[in-house]
C-alpha cells in the first residue's frame, strides 16, 4: 500500500511528486485526517491558476485498501479547515526523499531540487496559512503588482497583432477548452502542449523530444533554446511553412521568492484578440489570475510568472515535441 504526494506549483516544468510507503508513515497519515477531517478538501476545490496550488494525496492502491479517500488535496484553499490542512501538508513535505530528481527520479547524491521544493512549499504553506488566501491567489495578485519594464518592441508586437497586420500569416482557431479539459486529456498536458496544439500525455518540455535539457535556472532564453530545436520560429524570423495550425505563442517565466524557477505559455486567437493558456493538469482557459480576459499577457496578472520574454513565437504542425 501506499500514497502518491504531488506538491502543486508549476505550469511548465513537472510537478514534484514522491510515494509514501511506509506503513507507520500511513497509519500516521490516517489517524490525523481522522482527527481533522476538515483538513482535506476536494480534488480542484481550492485554487487552480497560475503558482502554488496546494499538496495533492492520491492512493495509489485504492480507497479500500488504504483507509484514506482515493484522492484530496491539501493547503490549497478547499478544505474547511484551513489551519489543520496547512499542518498535515507541512508534515507531508517534510517526508520528500533528499535525494529526489525532477520527474520522480533519483539523483544520487544531489538533494539540491529535493531542497528547493521543500523550501518552497514549507514557504507556500505558511504564507497561506499566515494570510489567510485561497491557495496561490493571494501571492500570484502581489507578484502583479510587482511587474517588470516590458521588452524593447513589446507593445509593437501586440499592436500588430491586433491591426491584424502581423509579419506572417496565423491560424485561426476559435477558443474551445473542451477538448483539453476532457478528463483523459486535462491532467497529462501542460502549458506547452496547449499552446502548440499537440497532446502527447507527457507533459511535454521544450527540446525534450531533439534532446535538449532546459538547465534549472530556466532562464526565457534557455526555454527558447528548445523552442527552436521543436522546430518553432520567433514570429516573422523566418515565418512558419505554408499549412495550418500556425499558432503565436508568448513565453513567460518566473520564480518563487525561494528561486524555485518555471515558465509558461500563452496562445493567441487572432478571430477576437484575446490570448488563452492552460496551467499544468488544470483546465484551459482565457482569463488571467485577476479573472481578466487576456488581451496583453505582457500586462496581464501572470502571478509568479513576472517576466515577459520579448519575442513572439509561432508553432505549426511540423513542430515535434514530447
Amino acid at each position: 500500500m501506499s500514497v502518491r504526494i504531488t506538491i502543486e506549483m508549476s505550469s511548465g516544468r513537472p510537478d514534484p511528486w514522491w510515494e509514501i510507503t511506509d506503513p507507520d508513515e500511513l497509519q500516521r497519515l490516517r489517524e490525523r485526517l481522522a482527527r481533522r477531517p476538515g483538513a482535506r478538501g476536494p480534488v480542484g476545490s481550492g485554487h487552480t491558476g497560475l503558482g502554488f496550488r496546494g499538496v495533492r494525496v492520491d492512493s495509489t492502491e485504492g480507497e479500500s485498501q488504504v483507509g484514506m479517500p482515493a484522492g484530496f488535496e491539501l493547503a490549497g484553499g478547499g478544505a474547511q479547515d484551513p489551519e489543520a490542512s496547512a499542518e498535515l501538508a507541512l508534515a507531508l513535505v517534510e517526508t520528500i526523499p533528499r535525494d529526489l530528481a525532477e520527474g520522480g527520479g533519483i539523483a544520487v547524491g544531489d538533494t539540491s531540487y529535493a531542497d528547493l521544493v521543500l523550501a518552497t512549499a514549507r514557504e507556500e504553506i505558511e504564507r497561506g496559512l499566515h494570510e489567510g488566501s485561497q491557495g496561490g491567489g493571494a501571492y500570484a495578485a502581489s507578484t502583479a503588482r510587482q511587474e517588470r519594464e516590458l521588452p524593447e518592441g513589446w507593445a509593437e508586437q501586440i499592436q500588430a497583432l491586433v491591426a491584424r497586420v502581423p509579419a506572417c500569416d496565423i491560424s485561426s482557431e476559435p477558443f474551445s477548452p473542451g477538448y483539453w479539459n476532457h478528463p483523459n486529456i486535462q491532467p497529462h498536458n501542460n502549458c506547452y502542449n496547449y499552446a502548440v496544439a499537440q497532446r502527447t500525455d507527457t507533459q511535454a518540455q521544450p527540446g525534450r523530444a531533439h534532446g535538449y535539457a532546459i538547465p534549472p535556472t530556466r532562464l526565457g532564453y534557455q526555454v527558447a533554446v528548445g523552442l527552436y530545436k521543436d522546430g518553432l520560429h520567433q514570429l516573422g524570423y523566418p515565418c512558419q511553412p505554408w499549412g495550418y495550425r500556425r499558432f503565436v505563442l508568448a513565453l513567460c517565466t518566473g520564480a518563487y521568492a525561494s528561486g524555485f524557477r518555471d515558465f509558461h505559455f500563452y496562445r493567441y486567437h487572432p478571430e477576437t484578440g484575446y490570448w488563452s493558456h492552460k496551467m499544468a493538469g488544470n483546465s484551459a482557459r482565457y482569463t488571467d489570475e485577476s479573472g481578466y480576459v487576456i488581451r496583453d499577457p505582457g500586462v496581464c496578472d501572470r502571478g509568479i510568472y513576472s517576466e515577459v520574454y520579448p519575442y513572439l513565437f509561432q508553432s505549426h504542425d511540423s513542430v515535434r515535441i514530447c
